[in-house]
């Protein structure tokens, strides 16, 4: 088991105006680092509309992704980074495998690249992109993984999705990453899609790497946990959290005491996942060094009772 951040790096990350987002992001994916993470992950958007800490909705626009993932590739040496996920109709083939090659060699093949067929129609059409029918949309992923492999082999490409025909592309790709939040049960269901899917591409499983994302709370002890989520509450947009308890929020999330959180890893270890991807609060969203360190306290808790 390997622990993922989703790497925060739009405005409303930070709870002060920052002068520069991506130089917040890159310090941010220095102290994962330095902490103990696996990986980095950053989202490829043009922008998001959100409602952030009880304000009116508005668009937020991130650091780009592929930029952003170049100045941490030539600013950390061992973490890997990603791209979660790069939406297969933002650009060219050939441009964007130019991309991934520069950037895994700024890395020195430390970069995973995950892409995705596309959901936000608006975000697409404003920026004069086609967003064909999901069908076909489906269609240019699965040639956009295989195009990738071909072009770029040194690079793991993964597929991000959980929808049962998104999972027959993911068949095909070297790892599939799932996102935000799930039971195992859930988890599991999607998980004996894909295997069906590998059987009919005549794949072993197993060669398919898996990653998890989970909105993530973690508390010095159970005190500290219910101080966090009341603030996340307060947080929610629409008051959202209001009539939501702890223990029903969590069913799906990695949220507990470091202790309990490793408990949680193994358990989704044992279902399978190779990698959780943390995300504090709400994906790509949460700047926290008290959670990050809580969370490689988790990791070495879980690492622990490994054994040798």
């Amino acid at each position: 088991m390997q622990l993922g951040l989703a790497l925060p790096h739009y405005p409303f990350s930070f709870p002060t105006p920052q002068p520069s987002i991506a130089r917040r992001a890159i310090d941010y994916a220095t102290l994962a680092e330095d902490a103990g993470f696996h990986q980095v992950w950053v989202s490829d958007h043009f922008w998001v509309d959100v409602a952030a800490a009880g304000r009116p909705e508005r668009r937020q626009e991130p650091a780009e992704c592929w930029t952003l993932l170049a100045a941490i590739a030539a600013t950390t040496t061992r973490i890997r980074i990603g791209s979660l996920a790069t939406p297969i109709g933002f650009r060219n083939p050939n441009l964007l495998a130019r991309m991934v090659t520069t950037v895994n060699e700024l890395a020195a093949g430390r970069l995973d690249v995950a892409v995705g067929a596309g959901w936000n129609e608006s975000e697409h059409r404003a920026n004069g992109l086609d967003f064909p029918p999901a069908g076909q949309r489906l269609a240019s992923l699965a040639d956009m993984v295989r195009f990738l492999q071909r072009q770029v082999p040194d690079v793991p490409v993964w597929v991000a999705g959980k929808r049962p025909k998104l999972l027959e592309v993911a068949a095909i790709a070297d790892g599939w990453n799932t996102a935000w939040d799930s039971t195992i049960a859930e988890y599991r269901h999607r998980d004996a899609t894909l295997r069906q899917a590998c059987q009919r591409h005549r794949r072993d499983p197993v060669a398919v790497r898996r990653s998890l994302g989970l909105t993530t709370l973690i508390g010095r002890d159970n005190d500290d946990l219910e101080r966090r989520w009341r603030m996340l509450q307060r947080c929610a947009p629409g008051n959202a959290l209001a009539d939501v308890s702890l223990q029903s929020w969590a069913q799906s999330r990695l949220v507990g005491t470091p202790a309990e959180v490793a408990q949680q890893l193994r358990r989704w270890g044992e279902a399978g996942v190779e990698q959780v991807i943390c995300a504090f609060g709400a994906p790509f969203a949460v700047c926290d060094n008290q959670q990050l360190e809580l969370a490689a306290q988790a990791m070495a808790i879980f690492s622990s009772s490994q054994g040798p």
